[in-house]
């Protein structure tokens, strides 16, 4: 007989689809981020509080919700109102336009048990009471409870102070879900089996405390405090709807957010997951669109950590790389992709760019309804990594190396909110690192220093769809297509304009001998960068057992060691000296050196290896020497006897490892003699077999004489060094084992050399930027310490009162102290935000008027600006072009008052698109004009620094600018100097 049953649905059901389907902290914060988002919030944040149990907060200001509202939908998993039929009603809105729906399963709430154990919940609607409702996410980890059998507790109030009185009531509730409620005996027995069996399992396990008594052991009162919930704009009455989430025992990536220790000391665990934490959720919502893309309107993100009650931001609005970063990177790749694969848009290459870029699809994709990928936009840069094939400055370069670290990769997003995880180090969705470790130069992009993102929007592609556990777009046919044609663009784009096939990368040499030189010396520096971290990548996997098993049997002899020289024996002894001689040897064996100084992955990997191998060496170097101390007290032999048999021990390990290179190397000898007598054919042949074809074009007379022997020697010069580039090696190398010279040594050395010195170079430029600060910043402490200094003394006066004369006391000493601080520690702030404004020419001449306009009317020197000048508009920094301007005009005050002329004059003026800044004083020698912008080079008698000059450039070259002096007589606007500064973007008013 047959009969229906239906699925009976366990607790930990909830424990599946919520915490344990989470990849991570980042991705669990980025889910509730989304529901805020899908709530019509206009701010979430995420506050993280120190204390004795650390809490954490997210709090949004979104349409929230009452109780029915919470039992019906936010209880019940999976519910409809993520499905594509479900609009938010406009007066839940408030004021926003019609955004798109980020979730999709309906499962995303859950997020928060990976965040830590016990939640408060607190929503309230517009017009509603408060709901709050206490989740203990432990309970649902218990496998023998059904999911009906536990009561989520639930309330409501009126006033948000209330909250606080409610937290006993619904603690006492919630424990009903272990001790039971009086009024269902029946499910009071199932919780009291369930929680017996489950703590059974438990100890049975070795776990320390039961889930049970971890619950149970929860004080309420010490968990949630007001200075949790006064974070919540709902409860502080500044908003009248939103939801917020409390969760208790935070887990240790968020408390590691909380860390006293800088970053940059924080060992690697700490160091990594900070760093992720930030790298994932600074950028949540798209920084890279313009125009018409999508992009995450009216939503701002936050997190802020609370120590000692004292607030820090981990991530804000303000962000450091946005669009306007990325269109100033030397390559960018910028378009939108149809329905069909086809890319239509721009590039920029070495900092020009270049029109209606079209690539093509690799085929015609014939799709269907669900297997349409959509179309979408691309906005990609990078920019070189060697300073010296570089078309950036040295301090851009610098900037955009830093920023790599913290908002470098490929990101994904929908909608203009990301999409988890692309863009993380971890995540090579469309393979360019796999491409890239095959052929670097050809192979142009870098996840680590690249910049961008693909935006993709849900209406026009349904089919890129999340993985349940957040983690990436559902493997499918749309996703494959979407796949290969971003592929495909990222390689069309370095072949054509960035990578080794480019005709725009291709460097113009003088001769053949020379290129073939250069990429030879680079492919051998690779391939032997490339062959050492095979080596010990392969004998790190071959030997690590083996060394493993090696030290124990060391720790094994040394355990009897004792024992056997208590024989005193002089055999024992003799036969202990053996056995610690070919441990010794093996120790040997398993050295991995020399060692590459850059490992890159395999550093780890090798640090463990290492410490092996030394703790072998250490106690092969404790046992030899008790063993040789054993020996020499011994009176059983002669000291000749024993120094006989060591000896004879030794060089039969000798002979034996003399045995075992000299096979190797005469099978290696013979190998390299067929490989160097197949070489030797195959050159000897090529000169032939390039021009047999033209001699008999030359004799049906295709071909004139002329250019058959123009040929003839622009061949015999390619294949001679081609030649002599793949015999010489052979004859080197082995004129270099005639003499005895390790050359894979050699190599190793100067390849960690070259590695070395490119780092001091790096490091030089940085402690030379740090010189430059110290004497800018130094110039400004003076000027306003010495007007400070001198206005508070002037306000000295026999008629203060007595408690003014404290306070003008106290200010003073505050103003000293401030100033001896400030003068330590001002040099080492090298960044700082910098808001870029609209200037016009007259302002710049205001500011310089007010600067200077003493010193003009008692030099008796005229400052005139031309109405070009003044009508000039310039989107910049001010910091950035004001010192520019100050700079020149006080050097040329400088120079006017020590002309000879009658007539001092100073002059600003705009022409063919240039700014000028002219004076009538000695002007520049010509000796002087090639290091007139170098660091520290001046012609003044006194106060000459010679930084003045070589900041103005650096400063104009940090925005995209140039400057240049002017020597030829005929563009001279004045007899004395003439400066020309080349601002981009110029405009007139």
């Amino acid at each position: 007989m047959s009969a229906p049953v239906t699925f009976q649905t366990r607790a930990r059901t909830i424990d599946h689809l919520g915490r344990e389907q989470i990849a991570d902290c980042p991705t669990a914060i980025s889910e509730l981020w989304k529901n805020a988002y899908d709530a019509y919030s206009r701010n979430v944040e995420l506050h993280l509080f120190d204390g004795d149990i650390k809490v954490a907060a997210i709090l949004d200001d979104g349409h929230g919700m009452d109780r029915q509202e919470f039992e019906s939908k936010w209880l019940t998993v999976g519910t409809e109102s993520k499905t594509n039929g479900f609009e938010i009603p406009v007066e839940d809105r408030d004021g926003l336009g019609l955004r798109p729906k980020q979730g999709q399963k309906g499962i995303g709430r859950l997020s928060s048990a990976a965040l830590g154990p016990l939640l408060l919940l607190v929503s309230k609607r517009k017009n509603k009471d408060f709901v709050a409702a206490l989740i203990d996410w432990r309970l649902f980890e218990n496998p023998f409870l059904y999911l009906n059998d536990i009561r989520i507790p639930v309330t409501e109030f009126s006033i948000s102070t209330d909250l606080t009185e409610k937290l006993p009531s619904l603690f006492d509730q919630m424990m009903g879900n272990i001790w039971g409620d009086s009024d269902d005996q029946a499910r009071n027995q199932r919780l009291s089996e369930a929680w017996k069996a489950f703590s059974l399992q438990e100890v049975a396990d070795s776990k320390e405390n039961t889930t049970q008594s971890q619950i149970e052991q929860t004080l309420i009162q010490d968990v949630f405090l007001e200075e949790h919930f006064n974070k919540w704009s709902v409860y502080q009455g500044l908003s009248e709807h939103g939801t917020a989430m409390f969760i208790a025992d935070i887990i240790y990536d968020l408390e590691v957010q909380l860390s006293f220790i800088p970053i940059l000391e924080a060992d690697e665990s700490e160091k990594s997951t900070r760093d992720r934490f930030h790298h994932t959720l600074s950028n949540f919502t798209d920084p890279f669109s313009k125009g018409i893309e999508p992009v995450a309107q009216n939503f701002k993100c936050l997190v802020r950590g609370w120590r000692n009650r004292i607030p820090f931001d981990l991530v804000s609005e303000d962000r450091e790389f946005d669009i306007k970063n990325l269109d100033d990177l030397e390559h960018v790749l910028e378009g939108h992709v149809d329905e069909g694969g086809y890319f239509t848009g721009r590039v920029k290459a070495f900092g020009v760019w270049t029109e209606d870029y079209v690539v093509k699809p690799k085929y015609l994709y014939k799709t269907q309804k669900n297997s349409a990928f959509g179309s979408f936009d691309i906005r990609v840069g990078t920019f070189e990594q060697r300073i010296g094939s570089t078309s950036l400055s040295d301090q851009q370069h610098a900037y955009f190396s830093q920023q790599a670290e913290k908002y470098g990769g490929f990101r994904l997003y929908r909608d203009g909110l990301r999409v988890m995880p692309y863009g993380r180090v971890d995540s090579d969705y469309f393979s360019i690192e796999e491409r890239r470790s095959k052929n670097a130069g050809r192979y142009f992009w870098s996840n680590r220093n690249m910049f961008g993102r693909v935006a993709i929007t849900r209406q026009a592609n349904p089919n890129l769809k999340d993985k349940a556990g957040r983690e990436g777009i559902i493997e499918n046919r749309a996703s494959k297509y979407f796949r290969e044609i971003v592929e495909n663009i990222l390689l069309d784009a370095a072949d054509r304009y960035f990578g080794r096939k480019s005709d725009v990368r291709t460097p113009a040499l003088a001769d053949i001998k020379e290129q073939k030189a250069l990429e030879k010396a680079e492919a051998d520096r690779k391939k032997l960068q490339s062959k050492e971290r095979t080596r010990i990548r392969n004998s790190i996997k071959k030997n690590l057992n083996q060394l493993l098993s090696h030290v124990n049997k060391l720790t094994d002899l040394k355990n009897t060691f004792e024992s056997r020289l208590s024989l005193n024996s002089i055999d024992e002894l003799q036969k202990l000296k053996a056995e610690v001689d070919n441990f010794n040897d093996a120790t040997q064996d398993y050295s991995l050196s020399p060692i590459p100084s850059n490992l890159g992955r395999l550093e780890d990997d090798y640090k463990g290896y290492r410490k092996h191998e030394l703790a072998a060496k250490e106690l092969v170097k404790e046992l030899t020497f008790v063993v040789n101390k054993a020996l020499t007290e011994s009176t059983q032999k002669s000291d000749f006897e024993k120094a006989s048999e060591v000896y004879r021990s030794k060089l039969a390990s000798i002979n034996s490892s003399i045995t075992r290179f000299s096979a190797k190397g005469k099978e290696m000898l013979a190998k390299q003699q067929q490989e160097l007598e197949e070489l030797t054919k195959y050159c000897r042949d090529q000169y032939k077999l390039q021009l047999e074809g033209d001699l008999e074009d030359l004799k049906l007379e295709k071909l004139t004489l002329s250019t058959v022997l123009e040929k003839l020697d622009d061949v015999q010069a390619k294949v001679e060094v081609e030649n002599a580039q793949k015999l010489s090696p052979y004859v080197t190398a082995l004129a270099r084992i005639n003499e005895q010279i390790d050359l894979e040594g050699l190599a190793v050395h100067s390849m960690n050399e070259s590695f070395k010195y490119r780092d001091e170079v790096a490091r030089l430029h940085s402690l030379a930027q740090l010189g430059i600060t110290v004497e800018i910043i130094g110039h400004e402490l003076e000027g306003l310490d010495q007007t400070i200094a001198y206005g508070l003394k002037n306000l000295i006066s026999d008629s203060l009162s007595e408690k003014q004369e404290s306070l003008l006391n106290s200010t003073m000493h505050a103003h000293q102290s401030l100033m001896d601080k400030l003068r330590f520690l001002s040099p080492l702030k090298l960044s700082g935000k910098r808001t870029i404004e609209r200037m016009t020419g007259s302002k710049i001449e205001d500011y310089i008027r007010s600067y200077f306009g003493d010193h003009f009317e008692k030099a008796s020197i005229v400052f005139e600006v031309t109405n070009d000048f003044k009508e000039m508009v310039l989107q910049e920094v001010p910091s950035r072009i004001y010192p520019v301007f100050l700079n020149m005009i006080n050097n040329s005050l400088y120079w006017c008052q020590r002309s000879d002329s009658d007539s001092k004059k100073i002059c600003l003026d705009l022409k063919d698109g240039e700014v000028f800044v002219s004076d009538s004083g000695q002007g520049v020698d010509e000796d002087d004009f090639d290091q007139l912008f170098t660091l520290f080079f001046t012609r003044k008698q006194r106060g000459g620094r010679g930084v003045g000059l070589y900041l103005c450039k650096q400063n104009l070259q940090a925005g995209g600018h140039k400057i240049r002096y002017e020597t030829r007589p005929d563009k001279k606007l004045l007899s004395g100097a003439n400066f020309v500064i080349e601002f981009k973007g110029l405009t007139n008013d």
